[in-house]
């Protein structure tokens, strides 16, 4: 009996493992993280998913030989029933870390309002942030890095953090409103303007001039700053927009490291 009971057990651990897997956040194929950093990196997620319905997906695999990464992400991403509501919204992480074309490259795949939010400047931006992590092989901060990216990303563009963003605007051009304001009731009050040399001053045949003399009083040295161009970012991916094999739309961006 017991060991009828055991092997039911087995078998319903051996159903129930391949369906956690395939809903697990963080597959690490390449097997670039320790337990403790999968860990991390899944209950980081679950939070950005229960607080702002986006789903997000970090990827690593060994090799996909010549298959075009960015395709392959967006197929995982779809076949496997990522992303939130109706427009799958979402973003993949994927890194090859061996292979032809695509070897130590990241993917960045977005799904829904993922590919308004994270625009190919903002990837790049991104990128910027994980490379030195990925050039020391510090795989869990690099991953640790875009989630914390991701978060950052989607609360600026919450409606609440969107109108505190606008509120000085808002208030400067109230502002400069009531200063035209003032001074166009201001420039109706004068009734006497006031003379702009002393000769109006004076009565005519009152005052005769004997001597002129030059007398320099000061200079006035107006300097502006050239402001230099420093160039955008090192990141310098290339981005693309494209419907994966389940009929889905997608964006990308792909950087060497």
């Amino acid at each position: 009996m017991m060991k009828k009971a055991l092997a039911v057990l087995l078998l319903l651990l051996l159903l129930v493992s391949p369906a956690l897997a395939e809903n697990s956040r963080v597959v690490d194929q390449a097997d670039v993280l320790t337990a403790e950093e999968e860990q991390k990196l899944s209950e980081y997620i679950a939070g950005i998913r229960e607080k702002y319905k986006f789903d997000v997906l970090i990827l690593t695999m060994d090799s996909i030989g010549d298959r075009q990464g960015d395709y392959y992400a967006a197929d995982y991403f779809d076949n496997n029933g990522y992303g939130e509501g109706p427009n799958h919204d979402g973003a993949c992480f994927f890194y090859v870390r061996e292979g032809d074309r695509n070897e130590n490259t990241v993917f960045f795949v977005k799904t829904g309002s993922g590919e308004r939010i994270f625009t190919p400047d903002v990837d790049d931006e991104i990128a910027d942030q994980i490379r030195p992590y990925m050039r020391q092989k510090n795989y869990g901060g690099a991953f640790a890095t875009y989630v914390l990216e991701v978060e950052s990303r989607l609360g600026a563009h919450q409606p609440m953090n969107r109108a505190n963003r606008m509120l000085p605007i808002f208030l400067l051009v109230g502002l400069l409103i009531g200063v035209m304001v003032a001074l166009a009731f201001k420039s109706q009050m004068k009734t006497v303007r006031r003379k702009s040399g002393a000769m109006s001053y004076v009565r005519d045949g009152s005052f005769h001039l004997s001597r002129q003399q030059d007398i320099y009083l000061y200079t006035t040295t107006v300097r502006r700053r050239i402001e230099m161009d420093s160039g955008r970012g090192s990141g310098g991916g290339s981005h693309g927009s494209f419907t994966g094999g389940s009929g889905t739309h997608h964006t990308s961006s792909s950087y060497k490291m």
